[in-house]
């Protein structure tokens, strides 16, 4: 009997875990950092890279500084989302021995 219940778990877990992961690819997340915008998903799917003109005029060491730090700050951003919505996952179930 307890084998079942722990196999109706780990199903309603396997759902919850794919429909976390729908929400988190439609959480679109918009970054702008010292003028360069980039879109990500809360799923750490980058989808856009905007880079101002007068940013291409800098030299190349400082754009590609810039980008990376810019890449940096969108990612922070989508694990927090992530994290949040893992929390949110992870008090629901109740998961047999750690409850």
């Amino acid at each position: 009997m307890e084998l079942f219940k722990m196999a109706k778990e780990a199903m309603n877990m396997r759902s919850k875990l794919k429909e976390m992961e729908q929400k988190l690819k439609a959480k679109i997340i918009d970054v702008e950092y010292k003028g360069i915008k980039i879109q990500v998903n809360a799923k750490n799917e980058f989808l856009s890279l905007n880079i101002p003109d007068n940013l291409l005029k800098e030299k190349k060491d400082k754009i590609e500084k810039k980008i990376l730090e810019a890449f940096e700050e969108a990612c922070k951003k989508a694990q927090f989302i992530m994290t949040e919505e893992a929390k949110g996952l992870t008090d629901k179930i109740k998961i047999p021995g750690l409850n």
